[in-house]
């Protein structure tokens, strides 16, 4: 019997080396990938939401996963909408970018079985709308770049939620 010692023993005592443990990590990366690929094949810049998305929304259950995308993908939309419509009303500029947060705050804080990562909602409205401000970009333009940056969001929710539905029904064939 080897003997350990005591900070070893602590150490190894916290870590699990699972094989759900790697395949989810693989299937992160996997996702990150075909993201990359899929926004690159359709000549978008930016892929950075994409691959936040597929990150945020995968679980190792396939459940979680499941509710992760839908909740992920309410919020995204919602604030999305709330940060066009503050662009559409008060335009391009920071009390409106306030304004919209606000609103995306008390939306999903006020209306009952909201989804839990309700927070989502207002970092949508601040990752549609800060860019633009900064940019000093005209409504005009702003509102491309939001529906863009929601579009990057949810291929990365979908790429998330289906390689998870490929995984859970081959674990599920081969019972591992």
């Amino acid at each position: 019997m080897m003997i350990l010692p005591r900070s070893l023993k602590t150490v190894t005592g916290l870590v699990d080396f699972r094989k759900t443990t790697f395949l989810y990590a693989f299937r992160i990366v996997l996702g990150a990938i075909i993201a990359w690929f899929t926004l690159e094949a359709l000549h978008i810049e930016k892929k950075e939401w994409a691959l936040i998305s597929v990150a945020i929304v995968s679980e190792p259950d396939f459940g979680d996963l499941r509710k992760n995308t839908v909740s992920r993908i309410i919020n995204t939309i919602s604030g999305c909408l709330i940060g066009i419509f503050s662009i559409l009303v008060m335009g391009v500029n920071l009390p409106s970018l306030f304004i919209g947060v606000t609103a995306a705050i008390l939306l999903a804080t006020m209306i009952r079985n909201y989804p839990s990562s309700w927070k989502l909602a207002p970092a949508t409205v601040i990752a549609v709308m800060s860019p633009a401000i900064m940019q000093h970009y005209t409504w005009q333009e702003a509102l491309p770049f939001a529906v863009l940056r929601t579009m990057e969001v949810l291929i990365g929710c979908v790429i998330a939620f289906s390689l998870g539905f490929v995984f859970s029904q081959i674990r599920r064939r081969i019972h591992w």
